[in-house]
């Protein structure tokens, strides 16, 4: 036998709730999707989702949980559901780096604004049992995913050999990243990335992999250390397009896989993540003499860290040092001993990741080093991301490169217009002496001719009654 509720109660609930609703009244979103414990309880076997509440005079506060995607919410399935409903109420939850969790410790959130701690309650075994249980097997580097996802999933063991901590890396695929380095892609050049740990290195070149396999049609072959740019499982995620994986089986192998994808698999492009070792420097000077357009990616600051490092010195050229003659010496004005490179870059374009949102563009990366050798400052090209109104970073803002890149009509354009106030004020503020010798007669020096001052770096015509 059925019941059915009275006519007005069920003409009720097919009414907008907020018109019809006098009593606060809880509402519940009912999704046939992969069951996530952490938004709040299982209902028949779907997912259960807290809106928030109907009535505007209720004193509930409501939970916004409906911007976690499917990815994310799969990273916080391995917390305990507790700690998983205090990661989804933080209001940097789009924003979070990594969850933290060692044996006997308050199990940490890290995000821009500092680390959250999740609970007073310590971690235990069961708490690294059940999470490693959901994720694929450990790595003879420590390192394991979740299928069809880009999080990496990081453990910490003890002398047995017993896991006693994990860090959870969330992994984004941000498209869009890389557009501020098409310029320097599209024209085959070969491009590394230079940054410390952290600040999004794979992000942009997995979205480099995208763009050359989707927008420029090319032949993209990706050699995955970790899983990291690809995601883990045999399929790959979708963040990378129409670009091939081949993932490494110990990371003691890269080099060899690195060969191995040029001779097998025709590609037009190598795309490499986390060079470390000399065999791997070796190996991508070995392919970028066969042809082919190389992106990868290395730790560190800048690209003195590279000419310093003596595992990584031969993918900038190599470094050595050179005994100068007398004259030669003096010419110079240097030492007789000076360093020098040795031969030429296995990259062209370099690039150095300041941060999230800034980025300095080498572009001849040869100059560049031979400018760092030398003791004089490198060109680059500073480029800021602009976000938009409503917070995405989809524009880009490039910052003009240094004067000595730009051609003649572009140098005089440039100076006329953007230089001129600014050294005018700074002329008519200061006061320039000169100290002329006995034997320079009045003619050196005439009215109106031309002379080139360097201030800070920047070269501007100003006349010469300023000198006078």
């Amino acid at each position: 036998m059925l019941i059915f509720p009275p006519k007005q109660m069920l003409c009720s609930h097919l009414s907008p709730p907020c018109a019809q609703f006098r009593q606060p009244t809880l509402i519940f979103k009912f999704q046939f999707k992969p069951i996530y414990h952490i938004f709040g309880e299982q209902v028949s076997g779907c997912r259960k989702t807290f809106l928030g509440c109907a009535s505007s005079n209720s004193s509930l506060t409501p939970i916004v949980n409906t911007s976690i995607d499917d990815e994310l919410g799969r990273l916080l399935t391995l917390l305990p559901v507790e700690m998983g409903r205090r990661v989804s109420q933080h209001p940097e939850l789009q924003q979070l780096i990594e969850v933290v969790m060692d044996l006997g410790r308050r199990p940490l959130a890290r995000f821009p604004s500092g680390d959250f701690v999740l609970s007073d309650s310590l971690i235990t075994f069961e708490d690294i049992k059940n999470a490693t249980s959901q994720v694929g097997d450990f790595a003879i580097d420590n390192r394991a995913g979740i299928s069809r996802t880009l999080h990496r999933i990081s453990s910490i063991r003890n002398r047995k050999g017993t896991i006693i901590g994990l860090t959870c890396r969330v992994g984004r695929a941000v498209s869009g990243s890389a557009n501020m380095l098409r310029d320097l892609i599209k024209d085959g050049a070969s491009l590394l990335l230079i940054g410390p740990p952290g600040v999004g290195k794979t992000t942009i070149i997995r979205d480099i992999a995208r763009m050359l396999a989707d927008d420029y049609k090319k032949r993209v072959m990706i050699v995955d250390t970790s899983n990291e740019i690809g995601g883990d499982g045999d399929i790959p995620h979708a963040g990378i397009g129409g670009a091939r994986r081949m993932q490494v089986p110990n990371s003691d192998m890269q080099h060899k896989v690195l060969i191995e994808a040029v001779e097998n698999h025709m590609p037009q492009v190598i795309v490499i993540d986390e060079i470390g070792t000399k065999l791997e420097a070796m190996a991508a000077s070995t392919i970028a003499q066969r042809g082919i357009q190389l992106v990868a990616t290395a730790h560190g600051v800048t690209i003195e860290n590279l000419i310093m490092n003596p595992s990584l010195e031969m993918l900038v050229g190599g470094i050595q040092s050179v005994t100068l003659g007398d004259e030669e010496a003096s010419r110079r004005g240097v030492q007789k001993t000076v360093l020098e490179r040795k031969g030429p870059s296995t990259f062209c374009c370099g690039v150095e990741i300041i941060s999230k949102i800034e980025l300095r563009v080498h572009r001849s990366l040869e100059a560049t080093v031979d400018a760092i050798l030398s003791g004089r400052p490198p060109n680059f090209r500073v480029c800021k991301i602009k976000p938009d109104s409503d917070g995405s970073a989809n524009e880009t803002l490039q910052i003009e490169p240094s004067i000595k890149n730009l051609s003649a009509d572009e140098e005089n354009e440039t100076v006329g217009e953007d230089v001129s106030e600014t050294v005018g004020d700074m002329i008519s503020n200061t006061e320039f002496f000169s100290e002329v010798r006995p034997n320079m007669g009045e003619s050196t020096y005439k009215e109106g001719a031309s002379v080139r001052v360097f201030i800070y770096g920047v070269r501007c015509h100003q006349s010469a009654k300023f000198w006078q």
